[in-house]
């Protein structure tokens, strides 16, 4: 089962994991700031949100990609 598992796989795999331990020893609150908006979140959810929406641009940007060279 874990020899059908690429380079790559294991690579984002490592990486969760080391984003959920970063996301879980930061806990603590915080203020964010973005234009007019003040918002007052617990650090590890603002980081949770950062990560999703880095991966959805990713995904986004990996499927544009996709239909250009097809």
């Amino acid at each position: 089962m874990f020899a059908k598992v690429s380079p790559a796989g294991w690579a984002a795999v490592a990486l969760s994991i080391i984003a959920v331990i970063f996301v879980l020893q930061n806990r603590r609150s915080t203020n964010i700031q973005l234009f007019w908006i003040t918002v007052d979140s617990p650090l590890w959810f603002t980081l949770l949100v950062v990560f999703a929406v880095g991966w959805l641009v990713g995904v986004l940007t990996m499927r544009g990609r996709a239909k250009r060279t097809t």
